[in-house]
């Protein structure tokens, strides 16, 4: 039989967010003056919005994860963009080694398959 699917929540209330933080961006871009805070506002808000609203057209690919990824490619992404953000000259080290460490768990995720 074939169960109903549910309404995942989670994604509801993004989306809820993503519209508050939209509708308070116009709010404030558009009805209080061009105060320096009032600018920071609303480009916080714009850019949350935004991202909160690309966030919800993403949800449901972001359910599954993808097959062809190496498991460590994600790990040694957000640490490489760590390193170069605290220091951009070791972009020399940190490329290179992260291709290394792709092509290891590359290689070792089909050597054991």
């Amino acid at each position: 039989m074939n169960e109903p699917r549910s309404t995942d929540y989670r994604r509801i209330l993004v989306l809820v967010t993503a519209i508050a933080l939209l509708a308070s961006y116009a709010v404030i871009s558009w009805g209080i003056g061009a105060s320096g805070s009032a600018e920071f506002a609303a480009s916080a808000t714009g850019r949350m919005g935004l991202m909160m609203m690309a966030l919800w057209l993403a949800w449901p690919s972001l359910r599954r994860p993808a097959s062809w990824l190496p498991p460590g490619f994600a790990v040694a992404g957000v640490v490489a963009l760590a390193v170069l953000a605290a220091r951009p000259r070791l972009i020399v080290v940190a490329v290179p080694a992260f291709g290394v460490l792709l092509a290891l768990t590359t290689f070792i995720r089909a050597i054991r398959r």
